[in-house]
């Protein structure tokens, strides 16, 4: 009877259910969470780059300039030329500048006379004669007439120079008259300067 008990116990053992359990791990804290990403941060703008003012071009860049004045049945021709770095030229820096003048457009039988040669500095601000010359130089071709202007040291912060030349000039009205007219001849020559921040 016992024997009969044992066998009846392993045959409802054989009828039990296998229990499944799930392989998948929780995390900790309870059911899983799905993490948003963060929003990105948008790019800050680049920093504009500051442009600073460039200098205007002037005559001397290239070291030497010519302009030529008509005077009624002659013309005067100035050359003006340096051996500075003109694009360096700030109010306070020294400029050198040569200059050479001559008749141009007549015969050598009207004698011409230069009386007064005068150079005027204005910065803006100041305006001064800085060279005046005064004489009677023969300037008939093909005779030119040569000076050296020194500028003195412009305004703080001047932009610019403005040069004035003024030549006199007594001209023969026949040859061998003895008799003569005269004839004013003006140029301008205008000289940019560095100031702060300013680029070449």
């Amino acid at each position: 009877m016992a024997a009969a008990l044992l066998c009846a116990g392993l045959t409802g053992c054989a009828s039990l259910k296998e229990v499944t359990s799930s392989s998948k791990p929780l995390l900790p804290g309870g059911s899983a969470s799905s993490t948003s990403p963060s929003p990105s941060a948008s790019a800050s703008p680049q920093a504009q780059a500051v442009k600073l003012p460039a200098r205007a071009s002037g005559p001397l860049d290239t070291g030497t300039v010519t302009h030529t004045i008509k005077q009624g049945t002659f013309s005067v021709a100035l050359t003006y030329w340096t051996s500075d770095n003109a694009k360096l030229y700030t109010a306070e820096s020294q400029k050198t500048i040569n200059v050479a003048a001559h008749i141009e457009d007549t015969d050598s039988t009207h004698r011409v006379r230069l009386t007064t040669f005068q150079v005027t500095q204005d910065d803006g601000t100041n305006r001064a004669d800085v060279a005046t010359d005064s004489g009677k130089f023969d300037v008939t071709p093909p005779y030119p007439y040569n000076t050296v202007v020194t500028l003195p040291a412009a305004t703080a912060g001047a932009k610019t120079l403005t040069l004035t030349i003024r030549l006199d000039l007594l001209v023969e009205t026949a040859p061998k008259s003895n008799s003569y007219y005269r004839s004013t001849a003006l140029d301008t020559l205008t000289l940019p300067l560095l100031t702060n921040g300013d680029t070449q």
